[in-house]
């Protein structure tokens, strides 16, 4: 008898049927590369192989590891969450490539208590989770759980390991597949974009250049003014479009250095004033005198960003400086972050559903933050109590 009460025969045929739902599972995947279907195939296949409350697949990205697909359906917090790599008992999966096994998550100090407490997670008190791994590279894991003490044993770390290392190669193919339709998503949509926001200031250059050479002598000194400030603003849209694809690439191909030298703050926040497109909305709270050790260009460039991204959504922006802790803010009274991009907000091409209508391609952000770690400053983003958005940029260090 094993410690869960089951003779050699009970155990015998477990493997056989066992040996079954794989074979099964195996000709289910066959050659489907769609991640959602390839998922639900296995959390049906853990469900066949042993009994217990709740099972996930859970992969890794860039954020931690997280719960990629699950049966049954976890909470909106549950699933939210991201157990960084090396912590937690997945996150230690992850980091060994070996399974864990806690037989009591009240008497296991390797839990994160955040974690545990988390909507239905606060349940659980077996916990079993293998790793999953492909050519080397642990990808993600294959967890259960019981709401009872002492639920799994060796022939479950087993089983569940079986079934990792036959899916762990289809779970990447399929997910390497999913990455490959979504960059060709974002590729046209970025074409599109970059085609539609060249076209509309060129669109409006052409046209008044063409009504002032038409009807020359018939335009009054304020119609030929207005006209002319328009094309500058229209020509400076487009300047900050061509300065954005010219730092992507930069920042592409590997070229951006960092060249640090003692800042005068207030004549660089000038510059950043000056340069945005509204500047007569463009505040300024900085102590006199005020220098910093930092990159002068690629900080200009970067709080740019910020102060044109504050315009743009907020209606205005406001540069200030907490000289105690090294930290320079943007502030804006606008509506704060949508919260259909708060998650992705640094990712390429992100912007709101609400928001189509205002230019952009979604560069900014995500240049931003590369901008802020090149200068060693780290870049947050969030919303005010007061209401609007606040943009900060801590200098640790300097």
């Amino acid at each position: 008898m094993d410690r869960h009460g089951r003779d050699a025969a009970t155990r015998l045929q477990r493997i056989l049927d066992a040996h079954d739902v794989l074979a099964r599972a195996a000709a289910d995947l066959g050659p489907d590369l769609d991640l959602d279907e390839v998922l639900a195939v296995i959390t049906e296949a853990m469900r066949k192989l042993i009994d217990f409350r709740g099972g996930t697949v859970q992969l890794v990205d860039e954020r931690g590891v997280y719960i990629a697909a699950s049966d049954p359906p976890v909470d909106a917090a549950v699933r939210d969450l991201r157990i960084p790599v090396g912590r937690g008992l997945s996150g230690r999966v992850i980091a060994t490539g070996q399974p864990v096994l806690s037989r009591d998550l009240d008497q296991d100090d390797r839990v994160l208590p955040d974690a545990r407490a988390t909507g239905s997670n606060a349940a659980i008190r077996s916990y079993l989770a293998v790793p999953l791994i492909c050519l080397g590279e642990t990808i993600g894991a294959l967890q259960i759980d019981a709401a009872t003490p002492d639920a799994f044993d060796d022939d479950d770390v087993t089983l569940l390991q079986g079934l990792a290392a036959q899916v762990a190669a289809i779970i990447e193919s399929a997910r390497r597949f999913k990455l490959v339709v979504e960059l060709e998503r974002l590729k046209h949509d970025f074409i599109s974009r970059v085609s539609h926001e060249l076209r509309t200031p060129l669109t409006i250059i052409d046209g008044f250049v063409a009504m002032m050479l038409q009807h020359d002598t018939q335009l009054g000194v304020d119609e030929r003014r207005d006209m002319l400030t328009r094309c500058r603003f229209a020509t400076a849209r487009l300047d900050r479009l061509i300065e954005e694809l010219i730092m992507l690439a930069r920042f592409e191909t590997g070229v951006v250095t960092v060249q640090p030298a003692e800042t005068a703050m207030s004549k660089l926040f000038d510059e950043v004033v000056t340069a945005s497109f509204d500047p007569e909305a463009v505040f300024v709270d900085c102590p006199p005198g005020l220098t910093m050790h930092i990159d002068p260009e690629l900080t200009r460039r970067l709080l740019g960003l910020l102060v044109d991204n504050a315009l743009k959504y907020g209606g205005n922006a406001r540069l200030v400086v907490h000289e105690g802790d090294l930290a320079i803010e943007v502030h804006d009274d606008g509506p704060g972050i949508a919260p259909d991009v708060k998650a992705s907000i640094f990712e390429l091409f992100t912007r709101g559903r609400a928001i189509t209508d205002i230019p952009g391609l979604g560069l900014g952000l995500p240049m931003a933050r590369a901008l802020a770690a090149a200068v060693g400053a780290e870049l947050s983003i969030g919303d005010r109590p007061e209401g609007g958005t606040v943009a900060r940029l801590a200098f640790a260090g300097r």
